[in-house]
């Protein structure tokens, strides 16, 4: 019988993931409940797979576009709100980085469906807030809000637009932006529609460059960031293992 240091019937996420209802596959072996997942579930490497296997716009891109993962989207903007002085520190960054975590467990469902699923949104947003939690970053750490983040997610739509849908979807779906601010301009990044793989590597990178070249806010999250950091460096040395025995000449 297995003993449990909380009441489950208080604290479900005390559970098994098994037992705490409808559950997930994770890319790592692991298991993610849909209804109380726990801070110590999440792992940078399911996070890693499942955005860089999820395309943005449900796949529906032009024929020289074979693939746009939420993952390139989560690696420009972060790389972007760096650049130009909105994210400072590590936190910042990271926030910027993981603010569609959770598609990767639900994928990226596009927004005129995901507004009509009132309790779709309740079950991301319960996800999103659990993986925030997971990298010890929050209010009390991270100074970039959330409105900043969602207009620099505006802003690269417009980019992607002209990346990968055709007319007249592509002007249609600016519009609809404009209609809210129509001086609002592109990120002005460039879009390669990297392959799950490559997509998936460029943003472990990524994710380590903010915790090991940014400055710090709060250091009392070094040893929460350390533990991701070592799952991310082990899957980067697996898909570069990987690269290396594909790129072999076959006898």
């Amino acid at each position: 019988m297995t003993l449990h240091t909380t009441d489950p019937f208080l604290d479900p996420t005390s559970l098994p993931v098994a037992d705490r209802g409808p559950w997930l596959a994770t890319s790592s072996g692991g298991m993610w409940s849909i209804h109380h997942p726990a801070t110590r579930d999440v792992d940078i490497r399911d996070i890693a797979a499942g955005l860089s296997r999820n395309c943005r716009y449900n796949g529906q891109l032009v024929e020289e576009c074979d693939f746009l993962s939420v993952s390139e989207h989560s690696t420009l903007m972060a790389e972007w709100a760096v650049r130009n002085g909105l994210a400072r520190s590590r936190e910042d960054a990271l926030a910027v980085l993981l603010h569609d975590a959770s598609e990767a467990f639900f994928g990226d469902m596009v927004t005129p469906v995901k507004n009509l699923i009132p309790d779709f949104k309740k079950i991301e947003n319960l996800a999103q807030s659990v993986i925030i939690e997971a990298f010890g970053i929050g209010p009390e750490n991270v100074v970039i809000r959330k409105e900043m983040i969602k207009l620099i997610d505006t802003r690269i739509r417009i980019d992607e637009r002209d990346f990968g849908i055709a007319e007249p979807a592509r002007t249609a779906g600016k519009e609809v932006i404009w209609a809210d601010d129509p001086s609002l301009g592109s990120l002005g990044v460039q879009i390669r529609g990297l392959n799950p793989r490559e997509a998936r590597k460029d943003f472990l990178e990524t994710f380590l460059w903010c915790i090991e070249t940014l400055p710090a806010r709060d250091q009392s999250i070094d040893n929460i960031l350390e533990g991701h950091a070592q799952n991310a460096r082990t899957h980067l040395a697996k898909i570069n293992c990987a690269v290396v025995v594909e790129a072999s000449p076959q006898p």
